[in-house]
C-alpha cells in the first residue's frame, strides 16, 4: 500500500477517535451546504467508489459515504438545495470498530433521544439544529454502540432550501420520516440514480440485512406507465448489478405527481409496505 493511502487511513481512523460534533465546523471541517467535493479529496484523497452524486471512502474501521449535489435545485424534497453541482449534502460515518455513544460526548441539551418503536434495542439522536444525526444500537451490557453519523444542513442553511421543496416537518413526524426513509429524488442523471441505488443496496447489505428495500415511484397523470417502467429498473438493478436478493425488494407505482419522484425505504420485515402519498394538482 502506498504511503499517501496509509495516511489517508491514519486520519480516518484518528477521526473516528476523535469525533467533535460541532456543525460549525463540519465534519473535520467539511459543512454541508459550504464544502465541496474538492475540499473532501484534499482531506481524504481519492475515494474508493465514486459514482455521480456519491463516494465512498472505506478503511478497515470505517466507512465515510460523501453525497453532493446534482446542481441547483436539481432535485425534490429533503435534497432540493440551492448549491452549485458537487456541494457537499451530507456525510456518513459508519464504523467498524465499537463506538460507544458515550464517547462522543454529547451535549444533552442539544440532542433528542428517540427510542425506534418498530425496531427493538435501535436508538436515534436528533440536533436538527447543527444537523447531526446518530443512529445506535442498545448493548446488553455496555450501553450504545454506534452505527452511523450523519452530518446534514444546519437549521440556520434552510436558506438554502429550494423553493419548491417539501418543508421540514415537525417532530414527531421529522423524526418518523427520517428512520423509515432511507433517500428521495428526482430528475437525477442515471449515473447519478445508479449512485444512489448503490448506497442504497449497500445498507441493505451491510447495515441492515434483516431489513426488506421498498422503491415507490411517482409519475405525472399522463406518464404512469413510466414510472411502473422506471420502478421495474430500479428493481433489476438491485438485483442483477448490486446482487441484492429479489424478494428483499419490492417497486410499486405510487401514483400521481407532478413530476417523476422516487423514494426508497428500508424497513424491517416485520413492518407493512411504506403507503405511498400521491398529490396531483
Amino acid at each position: 500500500m502506498s504511503k499517501i493511502n496509509w495516511t489517508i487511513m491514519a486520519c480516518l481512523c484518528m477521526a473516528l477517535t476523535t469525533v467533535e460534533l460541532t456543525q460549525s465546523r463540519g465534519w473535520r471541517g467539511v459543512v454541508p451546504l459550504h464544502s465541496t467535493r474538492a475540499d473532501v479529496e484534499r482531506l481524504l484523497g481519492s475515494p474508493k467508489e465514486s459514482r455521480g452524486v456519491a463516494s465512498t471512502y472505506e478503511s478497515k474501521d470505517q466507512r465515510v459515504i460523501v453525497f453532493y449535489s446534482a446542481g441547483r435545485c436539481k432535485e425534490t424534497g429533503s435534497d432540493a438545495w440551492n448549491v452549485p453541482r458537487d456541494t457537499v449534502l451530507s456525510i456518513t460515518i459508519h464504523p467498524n470498530a465499537k463506538l460507544l455513544v458515550h464517547d462522543l460526548n454529547l451535549d444533552k441539551t442539544k440532542y433528542e433521544r428517540v427510542a425506534n418503536d418498530h425496531i427493538q434495542g435501535v436508538i436515534y439522536y436528533f440536533n436538527k439544529e447543527e444537523g447531526v444525526r446518530i443512529s445506535a444500537r442498545l448493548l446488553e451490557k455496555e450501553g450504545e454502540d454506534v452505527d452511523s453519523i450523519t452530518y446534514e444542513p444546519a437549521a440556520r442553511d434552510n436558506n438554502l432550501r429550494c423553493s419548491r421543496s417539501a418543508p421540514q416537518q415537525s417532530a414527531p413526524n421529522s423524526t418518523e420520516y427520517l428512520i423509515l426513509k432511507f433517500d428521495e429524488y428526482s430528475g437525477l442523471p442515471l449515473e447519478d440514480e445508479r449512485a444512489r441505488l448503490d448506497n442504497f443496496a449497500i445498507h441493505l447489505q451491510k447495515d441492515q440485512p434483516q431489513f426488506k428495500g421498498y422503491i415507490i415511484v411517482y409519475a405525472r397523470a399522463n406518464a404512469r406507465s413510466q414510472a411502473k417502467a422506471h420502478a421495474k429498473w430500479a428493481k433489476d438493478y438491485l438485483v442483477n448489478v448490486r446482487n441484492i436478493v429479489s424478494s428483499r425488494i419490492s417497486a410499486m407505482d405510487g401514483g400521481c405527481r407532478r413530476r417523476m419522484e422516487v423514494e426508497l425505504y428500508a424497513l424491517p420485515n416485520s413492518l407493512s409496505p411504506p403507503k405511498p402519498n400521491a398529490s396531483c394538482d
